[in-house]
C-alpha cells in the first residue's frame, strides 16, 4: 500500500515545483498554499481513479456451491436426472418418468426376486403408492412422490 503512494507523492512534489516555476516565470504571482492544495487534490483524485480502474479484469466465472450431476461422468445418472428435471418442469403429464420407474421396478423384481411386475407375488412386494403410480394414468408427480417411489424400489 505504501509503495504505491510514494511515486504519487514524489510526482505531486514535482508537479508543485513545476507549476510554481511556470507561474513565477509568467509572472502570475502564485499562492503556494493554494497551489499545494490543488496539486494534492488532483493527485489524490488521480490516485483513486487509477486504483479503481487498475487491477485484475472482472471475472465472469461463477463458483458453484453444489457440483453439477452432469459433471459426475456417469451418463446413466445424467439421463435419470434430466428425466426427472424434465418431468418436474413439464406443463402437462408425461409418461416417460412413469415408464422409467416401471422399468426400474421390473429390473429390481427380476434381479432380487425372480418375479415380473404382473405376477401376483410381486404385487404383495410393491408399495401401494408405487403400484398406483405404475398402474395408473400418467400424471405429474411431486418431488416427494418421486422420492418415495424411488425409495420403495430400492427397498424391494
Amino acid at each position: 500500500m505504501r509503495s504505491r503512494w510514494w511515486p504519487r507523492v514524489l510526482g505531486a512534489a514535482a508537479a508543485f515545483a513545476g507549476f510554481e516555476v511556470l507561474l513565477t516565470v509568467i509572472d502570475a504571482d502564485p499562492d503556494p498554499v493554494r497551489l499545494a492544495l490543488l496539486v494534492a487534490i488532483c493527485t489524490a483524485l488521480l490516485g483513486l481513479v487509477l486504483d479503481a480502474l487498475g487491477g485484475a479484469e472482472p471475472s465472469w466465472r461463477v463458483d458453484v456451491e453444489r457440483p453439477s450431476v452432469r459433471e459426475s461422468g456417469d451418463p446413466r445418472l445424467v439421463r435419470y436426472v434430466a428425466l426427472i428435471e424434465a418431468h418436474l418442469s413439464a406443463r402437462t403429464a408425461e409418461h416417460a418418468l412413469r415408464d422409467r420407474l416401471a422399468l426400474l421396478t421390473d429390473q429390481v423384481l427380476r434381479q432380487r426376486h425372480g418375479l415380473r411386475r404382473d405376477d401376483p407375488a410381486a404385487e404383495a412386494l410393491l408399495d401401494p403408492e408405487l403400484l398406483g403410480v405404475l398402474s395408473g394414468p400418467p400424471r405429474r408427480l411431486a418431488r416427494a412422490e418421486i422420492d418415495r417411489c424411488l425409495t420403495a424400489i430400492e427397498e424391494l
